[in-house]
């Protein structure tokens, strides 16, 4: 199943991955809270830094 991951950083920045496996996604909420959330997305690997919350949603999000 592939869906929507949506991260946020120490700013409150948030940051919308979509078409991700939801495997990546529970890899990343594994690593929320840590200092470095480390994923492979399209075969290179991403250090998204400091995450949390990380939520989940399937499929794509619509933004206007």
């Amino acid at each position: 199943m592939k869906g929507s991951v949506i991260l946020f950083n120490d700013e409150n920045e948030m940051t919308i991955i979509e078409d991700v496996e939801e495997e990546i996604y529970e890899n990343i909420k594994e690593q929320a809270g840590t200092d470095h959330c480390i994923v492979t997305l399209d075969d290179q690997t991403v250090d998204f830094g400091h995450v949390s919350p990380v939520y989940w949603r399937e499929g794509n999000i619509h933004t206007d």
